[in-house]
């Protein structure tokens, strides 16, 4: 089932977004934030992912550069209100696939994830068996990702390890 990571500021725009295109047979995930986003894409690898331009702290194409840096193989769609060629030519230029106009036209975002998907086929070949071989075990997988939500919790509470400690529910010593 091809995976769709789908990135949006505002909830409601993620929720119908994620509704949508889980009804035509992807699996979905919401991010509200570009932290966050990076969070669930290094818990969970996603075959498209789709992000709204306009999001603070973190825009679009500063995730969308971010994401690349974590896999370059990653295929990308950036949406946008405030489309213009410079913004188009940056978001390309930065290795994003397509960007996208809002308001978003329902035929169009589908086509535009179809699109998407079939490059990721294409990009991202099938492991070969020594490459699953080698493979973390499900113990070093939920090593590694509970690494990073204890990074992003720190990053999250600007390095206050008692804040962080009372999140986490640890001892800060």
């Amino acid at each position: 089932m091809p995976s769709l990571l789908i990135v949006d500021d505002l909830p409601a725009i993620h929720e119908m977004l994620t509704g949508l295109m889980g009804a035509t047979g992807y699996l979905c995930a919401g991010a509200s934030s570009g932290e966050e986003a990076l969070m669930r894409y290094r818990q969970s690898r996603f075959d498209v992912v789709l992000i709204d331009y306009a999001m603070e702290p973190m825009d679009g194409l500063e995730l969308a550069r971010r994401l690349l840096e974590t896999d370059p193989s990653v295929i990308i769609i950036l949406m946008s209100g405030f489309s213009s060629e410079e913004l188009s030519s940056a978001a390309i230029a930065a290795g994003v696939f397509l960007v996208i106009e809002k308001p978003i036209q329902v035929d169009s975002l589908m086509v535009a994830v179809e699109r998407a998907y079939e490059e990721s086929k294409v990009r991202r070949p099938q492991l070969c068996e020594s490459e699953i071989e080698s493979l973390p075990t499900l113990a070093e997988h939920l090593q590694l990702a509970e690494e990073n939500y204890v990074g992003f919790v720190m990053d999250v509470c600007d390095g206050d390890k008692a804040k962080a400690s009372a999140i986490l529910g640890i001892d800060p010593s």
